[in-house]
């Protein structure tokens, strides 16, 4: 192994993430009315077939539409953010004095915990380095080109082990 250790985020991956949440965003409120006016035309259409359940379906199609669309705008909204942070270039170096978290440098003897925490709600999995001093870079580890175990091991190799990437998250 070399001294020097690279991940780069992959805008490819990052377009088609946003891409995939918005067109199901968009998927989701189209859904939502065309269910209801489906179910409003049929009870205007044949009120004598709804009789007084035509407001509670209506109502039902429109709240189980309106739950399917937020939980799709939160994905959105949480892979946007990331992929703001996800910008082209280098998003982790390592190097035998330390590590480069984005743009924050974390000497090697001042790294605390170097964690992997899965995402929730679309957001991508995270690398969250937190220094003595408390302070914290994070990286979106789902649009770069490595995997958190290969990270792993060149934390470990690089940092000549004072260091290593905490997994236990991730099962």
């Amino acid at each position: 192994m070399s001294d020097e250790y690279g991940v780069y985020y992959r805008p490819d991956l990052v377009v088609g993430q946003v891409r995939r949440a918005r067109s199901l965003l968009v998927w989701r409120i189209g859904s939502t009315l065309v269910s209801a006016a489906l179910v409003g035309a049929v009870w205007y259409f044949f009120p004598e077939q709804f009789g007084s359940w035509g407001p509670w379906m209506l109502g039902i199609s429109v709240a189980t539409g309106l739950v399917t669309t937020i939980w799709s705008l939160i994905q959105f909204l949480r892979i946007r953010a990331d992929a703001r942070i996800a910008q082209p270039g280098l998003a982790i170096g390592l190097n035998r004095q330390g590590m480069l978290i984005g743009e924050r440098w974390f000497p090697w003897p001042e790294v605390g915990s170097v964690i992997v925490k899965p995402g929730a709600l679309g957001s991508s999995t995270s690398l969250v380095t937190t220094d003595r001093a408390k302070g914290t870079g994070v990286v979106p580890l789902d649009y770069t080109d490595t995997m958190p175990a290969t990270l792993d091991a060149a934390v470990r190799v690089l940092s000549a082990g004072r260091a290593w990437v905490d997994l236990s998250r991730m099962d």
